[in-house]
């Protein structure tokens, strides 16, 4: 992608200096569905990892400020250019549940969106390259292809008892016929910020309730698993590592997704995460 700002004249400004949105070479991957359910994150070039485990309040606001992600719906109006993004689960809480507004038009395999001009006149330009279908979809690429939404988790001990049950996620996971994938999940009732901009505590807070990462994944259908190579997310940290997932489907509409097992509160613990589809499945036949 590309990323470019626009002054209150039309005049391209300076680039800004990495990790600050407007910076040079960001990533990210947006993500339209026939349906209507869309999903963005953009990733800026630069960005520090965390020093310990968990990021300190700074480290958060930092992490924060270089990563943008949200998901919900869209609609379009092509006699004015414009598509409308319906937010519903936002790594900014101030975003959730607005209209995102943009100008749209196409360029060969290129996708250029152009925000409509702030308060300072100034308006961002993004341009989005579309990432040919991956060649011969197996199995279970059919199968998880779509948007899934969030239904329940439950952490259990290796001898299957349950240890703790975690309250639905709002968002989606994402896996597209392209071979990339992306997830954007919030906790229900995330406090909005003060101001427009975050206190470090306030950013902390933020990113604590909100999971967001994004990368090219592949599947084994031998072995039933899926895994993602992270582009980025919005840990620092993780840019580069392996999300592996070992995946139970239960129908055509649900499957269960088990991750490594983890250390929770001193136990040895196995998650189960279940997703409900939102949208249709792939057809054998495509």
């Amino acid at each position: 992608m590309a990323f470019e700002r626009l002054g209150a004249k039309g005049e391209l400004l300076p680039t800004s200096a990495p990790p600050a949105f407007g910076s040079a070479s960001p990533t990210g991957l947006i993500v339209y569905d026939a349906s209507g359910y869309m999903g963005i994150t953009i990733m800026q070039s630069g960005r520090q990892r965390f020093t310990g485990a968990q990021p300190t309040p700074d480290e958060a606001k930092a992490a924060l400020l270089s990563y943008g992600s949200y998901c919900g719906t869209f609609s379009v109006d092509a006699s004015n250019g414009t598509v409308t993004h319906h937010v519903q689960a936002s790594l900014d809480p101030n975003n959730t549940g607005t209209d995102q507004k943009s100008g749209f038009e196409f360029s060969g395999d290129r996708l250029i969106l152009k925000t409509t001009q702030g308060v300072n006149g100034i308006q961002s330009r993004m341009a989005w390259e579309r990432v040919p279908d991956v060649v011969a979809l197996t199995p279970t690429h059919r199968r998880l292809i779509g948007f899934w939404k969030h239904v329940s988790t439950e952490r259990r001990g290796l001898d299957a008892k349950l240890v703790r049950t975690e309250p639905r996620r709002d968002g989606f996971l994402i896996f597209t016929r392209a071979g990339h994938m992306s997830v954007c999940v919030m906790n229900p009732g995330r406090k909005k910020y003060a101001a427009a901009e975050p206190t470090p505590e306030e950013a902390q807070s933020a990113l604590s309730t909100y999971g967001s990462y994004f990368g090219r994944y592949e599947v084994n259908d031998k072995e039933s698993y899926e895994v993602t190579r992270q582009a980025g997310g919005t840990n620092p940290t993780q840019a580069g590592q392996l999300a592996v997932r070992f995946l139970g489907f239960v129908g055509n509409n649900r499957f269960i997704e088990k991750p490594p097992p983890a250390i929770l509160d001193g136990q040895l613990v196995q998650g189960y995460l279940t997703w409900e589809r939102v949208t249709p499945p792939v057809r054998s036949t495509q």
